[in-house]
């Protein structure tokens, strides 16, 4: 997969759609992604790339579908194939934002850990604090869980649970991308558009597998043409969601804060989502080393700051799937700490409704003995599934690139480390087999591939 061409494209068409912005020239992009850039040019690039990615962002939000351009599509194409690409290539964490409710219930029903509707790799929510995971995923939606009311005022809850997991076959082969209709149709022209240039065309033919592509019809239409929408995509094989994906969920795989946060100070980055195809038949499950997490904001937060930027959030682990049970890791005295922090600041009528919404300690711990208390469950898993999550080093190196540059370059930034690593790891194997190269030669090439 090239996905360093993929993103190379959608820089140059959201520089077409704007024309010179902030610095950025067609010109500039091209040495970027040479690695031809001046370190003048590079800190024009990274201080100003999110602002072009940001504009284009909030243009799709305020267009309906049906009066995208034609290179509204390209640049939605190109981008969901650079998301994709990298899906489908690195071993990234995949984490989904679940209700507190359904803590309890995992843990009760002792069920290996199964991911149902949007998710997206962890890195687009780990530097996030928990009203910001609310904004970017479009989770402010009518009676949603993860709003509280604060006097006249709705506001995103202050505390999440998420489940994540290592990368797996199961996941990388059932979760894809999700198209409105309107916008799958014209991607499939484009691949089969001969005027077209190789590269778009092989970008729109990878993005309309049956295999790659899920169609979720949002509710827009009358039922009878909802139906008629569903039938269509089914009968061509693809797998299909019906009316489950109103707004904010926009169909050109970005997802958006709803109304609710419309015109408050949200955070709302450029990425891309996965979605689990229920009708897919077969409901991916994560791996062994999969978690629940509990997210509150970061000790000494006070939500002040510029709220484009990432606050970060403090984490405690409830629980790890162990490939055959849940076992429950967190203690009564961290998990009241963390609750205290995270009604920090609240007033006294919220802390009340926020509280009923707690899982405590005595409810989880009851539920896992009542889990362990059944067969076990599950199966064993392979090997090549007992990864657990990665080191954090590269992920926190992925969230400070990404509060830069925006999703789609800062994944760009690391499928190089990661091709840097390879080649390093293939160079010291030929050193150990006495064929690699000399000293000298190697001491260059550490120092060229360290980012310095």
């Amino acid at each position: 997969m090239f996905e360093r061409s993929y993103a190379a494209y959608a820089q140059t068409k959201i520089l077409e759609k704007y024309g010179t912005l902030h610095g950025i020239s067609k010109e500039l992009v091209d040495r970027v992604f040479e690695n031809k850039a001046t370190p003048e040019e590079l800190t024009t690039y990274t201080q100003n790339a999110d602002k072009l990615a940001a504009k284009f962002k909030a243009d799709m939000r305020q267009t309906e579908p049906e009066a995208y351009s034609d290179l509204d599509i390209e640049i939605i194409t190109a981008m969901a194939a650079t998301n994709y690409a990298s899906f489908q290539s690195n071993d990234e964490p995949f984490a989904k934002v679940v209700p507190p409710a359904s803590v309890a219930e995992s843990l009760k029903g002792n069920k290996p850990p199964a991911f149902y509707g949007f998710g997206a790799s962890l890195r687009h929510s780990e530097n996030l604090a928990p009203d910001q995971v609310v904004s970017q995923f479009g989770l402010d939606y009518k009676d949603t869980p993860y709003l509280y009311k604060d006097g006249p005022a709705d506001r995103p809850v202050p505390f999440l649970f998420s489940v994540v997991s290592p990368m797996n076959k199961d996941l990388r082969d059932t979760l894809r991308v999700p198209f409105d209709p309107r916008i799958f149709d014209r991607i499939a022209k484009l691949a089969d558009d001969p005027t077209r240039g190789d590269l778009i065309r092989e970008m729109a033919s990878t993005m309309t597998r049956k295999d790659v592509a899920y169609i979720a019809v949002r509710g827009t239409g009358s039922q009878d043409e909802t139906n008629a929408l569903t039938q269509k995509y089914k009968d061509l094989g693809y797998a299909v969601r019906a009316k489950s994906a109103d707004p904010p969920y926009t169909g050109n795989t970005m997802p958006q804060y709803g109304q609710t946060l419309a015109k408050e100070s949200s955070f709302s980055d450029l990425i891309q989502e996965m979605c689990a195809a229920p009708s897919s038949g077969k409901t991916p499950l994560g791996g062994e080393g999969t978690a629940i997490y509990l997210s509150v904001p970061k000790r000494g937060d006070t939500g002040t700051g510029d709220p484009t930027l990432p606050r970060g959030s403090d984490k405690i682990k409830i629980a790890e799937w162990k490939g055959r049970q849940w076992e429950m890791t967190a203690s009564k005295k961290d998990l009241d700490e963390h609750y205290e922090r995270a009604l920090a600041g609240v007033s006294d009528e919220a802390k009340a409704t926020l509280k009923s919404q707690m899982i405590t300690h005595d409810t989880l711990t009851a539920a896992s003995a009542e889990g362990r208390a059944k067969a076990p469950a599950g199966v064993a898993f392979k090997p090549e599934a007992k990864k657990g999550i990665k080191d954090r080093t590269t992920t926190v190196k992925r969230g400070i690139v990404q509060k830069t540059l925006g999703s789609v370059v800062a994944a760009l930034r690391f499928m190089k480390d990661d091709k840097d690593k390879k080649k390093k790891d293939k160079d010291k194997k030929k050193k150990n087999k006495g064929d690699g190269p000399d000293d000298h030669q190697e001491g260059k090439r550490k120092h060229a591939s360290s980012g310095d």
